[in-house]
C-alpha cells in the first residue's frame, strides 16, 4: 500500500525531532488537527504556501524528491495533479496525448519507471 500524506508527514515530524503540539504551534495549526491529518481523517492542506510552511519545517529542501514528495501526496490525497505538474500539462501540447496513452496502454509501475529512465537517458545524450 503506497504512503499516504499523514504517514509521510508524521514520519518526517518525528523524523525531525518535533512532538505534535510543537509542530502543529510551529505550523500555525491546532493539534487535534494536526492529528487528524496524520491520521487521514481530515485532508492535507492544498495550499503551496502552507506545504512550503511544513517543508520548511522538515528542512525538506526546495527541489528536493522530499519536498516533491510532499506535494505530490497532497495533491493526490485531494484529487488533484500537483501544482507544477498541472502547470507543465496545461503550456506543454503533447502532455494530454501522453498520458491518454499511457492510460489506454495501461502501462503498470514498471513500466512507467523504465520510461522514466529511457527519457532521462535520452536527455542526457541532447
Amino acid at each position: 500500500m503506497a504512503e499516504t500524506f499523514g504517514e509521510f508527514l508524521r514520519g518526517r515530524r518525528l523524523g525531525a525531532g518535533f512532538g505534535l503540539r510543537a509542530f502543529a504551534e510551529g505550523a500555525g495549526l491546532q493539534a487535534s488537527n494536526l492529528s487528524n491529518i496524520e491520521h487521514g481523517r481530515l485532508a492535507p492542506p492544498q495550499d503551496k504556501a502552507k506545504l512550503d510552511e511544513l517543508a520548511e519545517l522538515l528542512n525538506l529542501p526546495a527541489g528536493s524528491a522530499e519536498r516533491s514528495k510532499l506535494y505530490d501526496l497532497a495533491a493526490t490525497a485531494g484529487g488533484r495533479l500537483p501544482a507544477d505538474v498541472a502547470a507543465f500539462a496545461a503550456k506543454t501540447a503533447g502532455i494530454p496525448v501522453l498520458l491518454r496513452t499511457i492510460e489506454k496502454r495501461g502501462l503498470t509501475r514498471s513500466e512507467l519507471e523504465k520510461l522514466t529512465q529511457y527519457v532521462n537517458r535520452r536527455r542526457r545524450k541532447t
